[in-house]
């Protein structure tokens, strides 16, 4: 069974990015994975320290040091982002600040953001950049939504665009059969 992490970068609450997220999240584990959603709202991590940049796994921060080590188990991530100024936000940075390319070296990495008004690509061009720079994978296919494709429902956000669910089927599949490629197994259910 692949572990996928799923990281949530929205301070908001409720978020149309951590809506998106979860969605990918329940996609992911209909098809046979293991996720963990990680929402930096809810579990907000420390400023980064850089004593540990070689090491993110001696950080005595308990918080940190649960989420540094699901890094490591996990197969492949997920990084959703709303736009914030044309690129992603400064939680979502300080949390993969907090890592090394040694959580991300070679796993595949699923990108997903909402650009409020508009469908926006620039805070996923930006993360492919910085999924490149820590040697992860980021696979072709991404999701950009925007605050049209979801409903309020009581304090959660639901997704109501019929083009997005059907993106976020492909795209889950796009990220199994890189996890397979990379894995040698097969779980597409």
């Amino acid at each position: 069974m692949f572990k996928v992490l799923l990281i949530s970068g929205s301070p908001a609450k409720p978020a149309h990015t951590t809506a998106l997220v979860k969605e990918v999240g329940s996609q992911l584990q209909k098809k046979g994975c293991q996720i963990t959603i990680w929402d930096l709202q809810e579990r907000p991590l420390p400023f980064v320290d850089p004593y540990y940049h070689h090491h993110p796994e001696r950080n005595p921060d308990p918080v940190v040091k649960e989420f540094v080590q699901l890094t490591i188990e996990a197969d492949s991530f997920v990084l959703g982002s709303p736009n914030y100024h044309n690129s992603y936000s400064g939680i979502l940075k300080n949390a993969l600040d907090i890592l090394n390319m040694d959580n991300f070296n070679g796993k595949p990495v699923g990108l997903v953001a909402n650009g409020g008004g508009i469908r926006s690509t620039q805070p996923l061009d930006h993360l492919r950049i910085v999924v490149r720079g820590l040697l992860g994978l980021a696979i072709p296919m991404q999701i950009a939504a925007c605050k049209s494709d979801f409903t309020l429902q009581g304090e959660t956000y639901m997704i109501n665009s019929s083009d997005i669910n059907n993106r976020i089927a492909a795209f889950t599949n796009q990220l199994i059969n890189y996890m397979e490629k990379l894995n040698n197994k097969s779980y597409i259910k």
